[in-house]
């Protein structure tokens, strides 16, 4: 998997207004901005979670979430976290 190839990425300006869903070898992922009411607050929220069902559909326990800052270089740290949950689901 290689989310950094830009054929895959998702692009910040798409998650802030879409969730962006994917899957590879076991693992599906996906990346949507959260904003938080009570500080207004908007971080990208990640999830990873094992094959075969949709988000909707997954087990909470079976479900890791991570929340990086809504910038170029948080979209980078998400990449880089869910690539490297990806040996996890193999």
């Amino acid at each position: 998997m290689n989310l950094h190839d830009n054929l895959y990425r998702p692009a910040l300006n798409y998650i802030k207004k879409e969730r962006f869903t994917g899957s590879d070898t076991g693992m599906r992922f996906l990346f949507e901005k959260k904003k938080y009411e009570e500080d207004g607050r908007e971080v990208i929220f990640t999830c990873v979670w094992p094959e075969p069902f949709a988000f909707d559909h997954t087990e909470e326990e079976r479900k890791e979430y991570q929340e990086f800052p809504l910038t170029e270089e948080g979209l980078h740290e998400a990449v880089a976290w869910v690539e490297s949950k990806h040996g996890d689901f193999q």
